[in-house]
């Protein structure tokens, strides 16, 4: 039997980081707007009515605000994040245009207030990631904070990633919440149906 490569983390995120620099932003809105067809066609998307997705801060990620305004156009609530530093934890906010945005000390766009960390409504989140495996196993930044609020949903999770950020396997630990589906440019993927080994 033949053993499957088992990619570190930081090995992940350096292989993706490089790959990130070197696309075009012509390829980034020619392939988000791939994966915002794939997406539009999921019975995920079709039945949820609040969706929870983060807004692109960094070069070469995927561009989520086309998709925040594909959503909103489709008469569905979007919900962004907005880090609570202090506990480490999401607030929510119900996207109101893009002047309702900052960017927040370390970078990245959120909403300017959260009004609170009850999530219990949301149907499908969309999910940052650097890196994630066929099985769902999912590389971010480090600090754990979307793992520690999807631990207890069952709402639908969802990233969409470049073809190049998908590996066969990334180590992960027992606190990683693992995504139901991967949607790239060419293809989505259900980690609930890849073979484990």
């Amino acid at each position: 039997m033949k053993l499957k490569t088992l990619i570190p983390k930081s090995e992940a995120r350096r292989i993706v980081v490089q790959r990130r620099s070197e696309i075009t932003p012509a390829e980034i809105k020619s392939k988000t707007e791939k994966m915002i067809e794939l997406l539009s066609g999921t019975d995920d998307f079709a039945h949820a009515m609040n969706i929870c997705c983060y807004v692109n801060s960094r070069p070469g990620e995927v561009n989520t605000r086309s998709l925040i305004d594909f959503i909103d156009g489709r008469g569905k609530s979007v919900i962004l994040p907005k880090l609570h530093k202090p506990t480490k934890t999401f607030r929510r906010f119900h996207f109101a245009g893009w002047d309702s945005l900052m960017k927040n000390s370390e970078g990245y766009w959120e909403p300017k207030i959260g009004i609170d960390e009850d999530m219990s409504d949301i149907d499908l989140f969309i999910i940052p990631a650097l890196a994630v495996s066929k099985h769902g196993q999912r590389v971010g930044y480090g600090g754990g904070y979307y793992d520690k609020l999807l631990r207890d949903t069952l709402a639908a999770k969802i990233v969409l990633a470049f073809e190049f950020q998908v590996f066969d396997y990334i180590e992960s630990n027992t606190h990683d919440v693992r995504m139901d589906k991967i949607i790239t440019e060419r293809r989505i993927i259900n980690t609930r149906e890849i073979p484990r080994f």
